[in-house]
């Protein structure tokens, strides 16, 4: 799949704060600091798109993101 754009949606901290949507959606699940935030930058090819930290648990929502629109 050849990434033409990717954006940040939303952060949410409970299921009623998830957005719509009928596209298909892929989650990242794992461990403080193990690197998912790094994971999502390469893959979609963009070095800060979603934040990264040194510091574990930094993280405290469901962040959302479209890509290719």
């Amino acid at each position: 799949m050849k990434i033409i754009s990717a954006e940040f949606l939303t952060g949410a901290v409970s299921c009623k704060q998830y957005p719509d949507s009928e596209c298909p959606e892929l989650a990242f699940v794992g461990r403080s600091n193990v690197g998912k935030s790094s994971l999502i930058n390469s893959l979609l090819n963009r070095k800060k798109l979603v934040k990264t930290s040194q510091t574990p648990g930094k993280t405290q929502e469901i962040n959302f993101f479209k890509i290719n629109n």
